[in-house]
């Protein structure tokens, strides 16, 4: 007999994601009132402009409060897709960067992190201000002492096992540039988890009549781009990260949030740059704007050992993931049960490799993916699991390498054969 049918196929099983997404989940917490379905301080999950439409943040909740909301959930669309999950959370306004990140429990930022179980691995804080801020080098008050307090929440969160980057909107920045903070060298803090973008699309700053709003900094299109790239990549790829939409007219005029357009203060740019401040940029022979750079508030430091501080987004990005995926791949192996040593009580040979095998595996998988150079898990054979319970492993990763710069020397020559 023939089954009539004449072919059949069934899905097999689905083991384990090898491409080891979530890399673009998404945070944002907004200083705004209350909107008709979002209060203050619920966290809701959204994957597109249209979920915030329905909780009643749109362009009308913008105009009517004054702020500036809507726009960076859309402009993180625009960059990062729809479809790309994002938790958002609003508060009120003035509460302001220090307190959103403040040591507490309590603090907006932790409780977004905890709502979001740990999926978050970029976190932007836009703010709302009813009144202009104090500046204090060159920024607003309340955005140069969060960045220490974001920092500590950046290690609260490491700690916790949900590590992110932290970008911060620097609304209202004031040159000279020479004058301003370097961030790179802030006194006794290297915060290696923050970011503060002060770049804006000038012709939506325009766009709105009240003062304020014209120094806002769109860090909600730094918080899309970010989401979009590689762990490992910069947010100011030249080849992959256009701002510019002139079909919407966005991001046509790049200008910082002091509300001056680029070229009218283009002396300033590379000392800003210097500084580590994000912003928009145009270059000289191709079209578009990009972020200068993916900056964190933390000087470069190499050691006498060779190890190097993640001075960049893309370098706490990676690093983030491949402690996220480690801890994945070694969690189920806590409390088991494993031979040693008759003699030492020690590490055989064969459970060292074992171990450094479930590391490797890890750190090759990042390495075909071409998120790392090069990885290397150690197990430490003296780890004590009878007393201590302990099993050391040193990780250790080599970065990709980034382009930041071509130094390039032309001649005429009368022949090149």
């Amino acid at each position: 007999m023939a089954d009539l049918n004449g072919e059949k196929t069934t899905k097999g099983k689905q083991g384990a994601n090898l491409l080891a997404g979530g890399d673009s989940i998404s945070g944002l917490i907004i200083e705004t009132p209350e909107a008709s379905g979002l209060l203050h301080s619920v966290v809701k999950e959204i994957y597109n402009p249209k979920d915030a439409e329905a909780l009643g943040i749109d362009t009308a909740f913008d105009t009517a409060n004054d702020i500036v909301a809507y726009r960076h959930i859309t402009e993180f669309y625009r960059m990062a897709d729809n479809g790309t999950k994002l938790f958002i959370m609003l508060v009120p306004q003035d509460t302001g960067l220090v307190n959103i990140f403040a040591d507490s429990d309590t603090a907006p930022s932790r409780k977004l992190a905890i709502k979001a179980k740990g999926e978050i691995r970029q976190l932007a804080a836009a703010v709302n201000p009813t009144s202009a801020g104090v500046i204090l080098n060159g920024l607003t008050t309340d955005c140069y002492n969060g960045i220490p307090l974001a920092q500590g929440f950046g290690l609260w969160a490491y700690e916790k096992h949900m590590p992110q980057q932290v970008l911060l909107e620097g609304r209202e920045y004031s040159g000279p540039a020479a004058s301003v903070a370097n961030l790179r060298d802030i006194p006794d803090l290297s915060a290696t988890k923050v970011s503060v973008c002060i770049g804006q699309d000038w012709n939506y700053a325009e766009s709105r009549t009240e003062a304020l709003n014209k120094k806002f900094a769109d860090v909600g299109t730094l918080l899309g781009t970010v989401a979009k790239s590689k762990v490992n990549q910069n947010a100011g790829e030249h080849e992959s990260f256009d701002l510019t939409d002139a079909t919407k007219d966005i991001w046509m005029e790049p200008a910082l949030s002091n509300h001056v357009l680029n070229d009218d203060q283009e002396s300033d740019l590379q000392t800003l740059e210097d500084k580590g401040y994000i912003f928009g940029l145009e270059y000289v022979g191709m079209a578009g704007t990009r972020w200068n750079n993916d900056h964190v508030c933390a000087p470069i430091i190499i050691d006498a050992e060779g190890n190097m501080n993640e001075h960049t987004i893309s370098l706490g990005r990676t690093v983030d993931k491949a402690v996220r995926l480690l801890r994945t791949a070694y969690l189920p192996k806590v409390k088991t049960n494993q031979p040693v040593d008759t003699e030492t009580g020690l590490l055989p040979s064969a459970v060292v490799t074992y171990f450094d095998g479930i590391g490797n595996t890890v750190l090759g998988d990042m390495q075909n993916r071409e998120e790392i150079s090069k990885g290397v898990a150690n197990t430490d054979p003296n780890s004590d699991l009878l007393i201590e319970k302990v099993l050391k492993i040193d990780y250790r990763i080599q970065p990709r390498g980034t382009i930041g710069f071509i130094d390039g020397t032309i001649n005429i020559k009368k022949s090149i054969n």
